[in-house]
């Protein structure tokens, strides 16, 4: 076969760019951590949000578009709004959200919830963008508003770290899903409480190479649970409830879970147990129930004989 003559090769039409097939653009540390959000069950992101989370913006709009899922944004006039928001959803379903705030303001407007979750021992994902530490465009997300130089305080994590489990700052997507989950273990993790991730602006608008079966499943990773008594030391109580005559319980948080509020009254009345709610952070017995001996232990504890302390803070 003849090689075709450079005349007929030049007559042929050259295609533009326009008509060329476009590659798809690498996927985002943003997308990642979507995807991450999104394999853990996290249904809502309460956020107020700022210049730092762009990358999480154009993600979610990417996201939707595609018909993809991802936990649906709730926007809060106010970060304490948003942290106590994901409070009313994990007391009424046991299950953490996730909390979007804009660098060092969002964090420090989110401490009062923060220090209202962890007293009552309710998961939440707390999460903040940080400044860009990039000043002139050497990577993606870098530095371009003068806030980015006022935003970067010494210690961002120091404004909420007294009442969080676990805090994390982000150092690439790579690790983006570990985190995640890590992050989502320790949160629910007994007794449950808030954690504290940062993100950086370049980390979220990096391309990294993450591997495509990256993937950290709830049975191996997932939260760890107080054990209960053995059965010895539980027959050792039940003796000594039955033999008590003046028997007192006090519990601060076992009305978190309904299974154990129905325990406490059955074996309340069986034992003719007094039941002290002392500062509950949800109701522990029933208000109607004849076992229920108020909210002051002082006013019990002197003539008791026996007590039986149930997911409380203070060793009465």
């Amino acid at each position: 076969m003849n090689a075709p003559s450079s005349a007929a090769a030049s007559a042929r039409p050259s295609a533009s760019p326009s008509d060329l097939p476009s590659a798809p653009a690498p996927a985002t540390g943003a997308a990642h951590f979507l995807e991450g959000l999104t394999d853990l069950g996290i249904r809502c992101l309460f956020a107020n949000m700022g210049t730092d989370h762009v990358s999480l913006i154009e993600e979610m709009a990417r996201f939707r578009a595609a018909g993809r899922p991802l936990p649906e944004v709730v926007l809060c006039p106010h970060e304490n709004v948003a942290v106590h928001m994901a409070a009313g959803y994990a007391a009424v379903t046991g299950q953490g959200q996730g909390v979007l705030v804009h660098v060092d303001s969002g964090t420090a407007n989110s401490s009062m919830g923060a220090h209202n979750l962890q007293r009552a021992r309710l998961p939440a994902l707390l999460m903040a963008g940080k400044a860009p530490y990039t000043l002139r465009g050497e990577l993606p997300g870098s530095r371009d508003n003068y806030v980015h130089f006022i935003q970067d305080p010494f210690d961002i994590g120091s404004l909420v770290r007294p009442y969080v489990k676990w805090e994390y700052n982000l150092p690439t997507a790579v690790v983006a899903r570990e985190a995640l989950r890590r992050a989502h273990s320790v949160m629910h993790s007994d007794p449950p409480g808030p954690v504290y991730m940062t993100l950086p602006r370049e980390v979220l608008a990096e391309s990294p190479a993450v591997p495509a079966d990256q993937h950290f499943d709830a049975l191996r990773y997932g939260p760890a649970r107080l054990g209960g008594v053995d059965d010895a030391r539980a027959a050792l109580i039940a003796d000594r409830l039955i033999a008590a005559e003046r028997p007192v319980l006090i519990t601060s948080y076992a009305g978190r879970r309904a299974e154990a509020v129905a325990a406490i009254e059955e074996l309340a009345v069986l034992c003719g147990i007094r039941v002290v709610d002392y500062m509950p952070s949800a109701l522990g017995i029933s208000r109607r129930s004849p076992c229920f001996s108020g909210f002051d232990p002082a006013a019990v504890l002197p003539g008791a004989d026996v007590g039986l302390l149930v997911d409380i803070d203070v060793p009465w």
